[in-house]
Formats: C-alpha cells, structure tokens, sequence
C-alpha cells in the first residue's frame, strides 16, 4: 500500500503537474470540486495495481503506472491501464 507520488509528503510534488492542474482549473477545463476530490483521493493510502492505471474525476483524469502519477488528460481523452475506483481503497 502507498499513496500515488504527487501526494507523497516525503517527496516535493512534480511542480509541473501541480502546474497543469492550476492552468486548467483558471481556464474551467477542470472543476474546484475535482480538484479536491483528485487530493482527497491522493492522500488515502491504497494499494496500486503495478502496471498502468486511470481514475476518472469527471472534468479530467489521472494516469500513473504503479505510485508514480505519469499525467493528466482532460476528460475527452481516452485513458490506458486499469480503472480505479474505490474498491482499492486501503
């Protein structure tokens, strides 16, 4: 079990993905709300699947592989990897 990377409080959070999310809630690609659905969700410890990954938040989505968040896609982008919801929970 761990949490996803950019939540991490033993390592900075890649200041270019906090960047992107930034830019998309000033332009409304994204929602307030989600955005603090995406940290409430980072900081829950879970279990990962090993491989690729995808969690959907409505106005965009989270791609990581294992505990390493990869990227965002907004939400009419197709996402790879397993589907997350809440049943890896921790």
């Amino acid at each position: 079990m761990g949490k996803c990377r950019l939540a991490n409080s033993t390592s900075d959070p890649p200041k270019s993905k906090v960047e992107k999310l930034l830019d998309r809630v000033r332009t409304r690609e994204i929602t307030v709300d989600d955005l603090m659905a995406f940290r409430e969700w980072a900081e829950v410890a879970r279990q990962y699947p090993s491989g690729d990954w995808c969690k959907d938040f409505r106005t965009f989505k989270a791609v990581g592989t294992g505990l390493e968040l990869d990227t965002f896609l907004n939400k009419e982008q197709p996402c790879w990897g397993e589907r997350l919801d809440d049943r890896f929970r921790g």
